[in-house]
């Protein structure tokens, strides 16, 4: 049977930065209004996730908060994908399936939160997720540390095969943070489940787009949706120099500036500068200074935005 996710989650897939008041409480007002300029400005897809996110710094109520508040607010306009955090037992990543199936939620990303120790391990964290579900899941695949003995280790190809034979896992969110890895994954899977590149928006997909993928982890999209949704159609429509041009002549350059500050805070200070979130965070977490917030506005407004 056809994995009818594929056809589903298409384009750029928005990560959803968790807006903070002052005294580090979450901001689900603006949450919400920052969902719906996505929605009205035509993004088809977003995601809560461990990292942008920032839900290793949530508590689980706290995610199930967040989580519903992204539901509500997409309204139906938009796919949504939520997330577990990357920490508890596995009957507690259960009980964040359920609940994202409660709130109406269309894909489940689930984090596998233990050391490697060989597939079955694998197989049934993600059989019992997948059962409880009643909806997509979506791998967060990285590397896992490695329990048998140093280093770190990705997700055995062979064992991704696998997991996408249980009913429900359609597909993941692939940051391995290995080229080779990377390419492997795409030219071996895409046909058979949803594959989301995260790390390199667009120039990511410019890649992968020749051995099947049909999504990628936004990032100019975030605060310029315009840019990634014109991207994405010229792919689509075979006008390759106009996405080519997109890629290096806008985004490659703005990336150039915007990662020697951090991608996560940086993301977060230019949605505060677009109105869209207050610039606080969360603890570690720090607002960017600002003299980097100058720095920010003044590549956006190179760029005419």
């Amino acid at each position: 049977m056809k994995n009818k996710y594929i056809d589903e989650i298409r384009g750029t897939v928005i990560p959803l930065p968790t807006p903070f008041n002052e005294d580090e409480s979450i901001d689900h007002e603006s949450l919400a209004k920052y969902v719906k300029f996505l929605a009205d400005s035509g993004i088809p897809n977003v995601m809560t996730t461990v990292g942008t996110s920032r839900y290793n710094l949530l508590s689980s109520d706290e995610i199930k908060a967040v989580n519903e508040t992204v539901v509500k607010a997409a309204d139906g306009k938009m796919k949504t994908i939520v997330a577990n955090p990357p920490f508890g037992r596995q009957e507690d990543a259960i009980e964040f399936a359920e609940h994202s199936k409660a709130i109406g939620a269309d894909l489940f990303l689930a984090y596998y939160p233990e050391r490697f120790y060989g597939e079955e391990y694998l197989l049934d964290f993600f059989g019992k997720i997948s059962d409880a579900a009643g909806i997509g899941v979506l791998i967060h695949e990285m590397p896992m540390r490695n329990g048998l003995g140093g280093g770190s280790v990705q997700y055995p190809i062979e064992t991704l095969h696998k997991l996408f034979d249980i009913p429900n896992v359609v597909g993941l969110k692939e940051e391995a943070l290995d080229i080779a890895y990377s390419g492997t994954v795409v030219r071996e899977l895409a046909k058979k489940a949803v594959i989301i590149g995260a790390g390199g928006g667009m120039s990511r997909y410019l890649r992968d787009y020749w051995t099947g993928a049909q999504a990628f982890l936004g990032g100019i999209g975030n605060f310029q949706a315009d840019v990634e949704l014109d991207f994405f159609n010229a792919m689509q429509t075979k006008n390759y120099d106009k996405a080519y041009s997109i890629v290096h002549d806008v985004e490659i350059p703005l990336f150039q500036k915007i990662l020697p500050f951090g991608w996560h805070p940086s993301l977060k200070a230019i949605l505060s500068l677009r109105g869209h979130m207050k610039k606080y965070e969360r603890k570690p977490m720090k607002e960017s200074p600002e003299e980097e917030r100058i720095a920010l506005d003044k590549a956006l407004k190179n760029n005419g935005w």
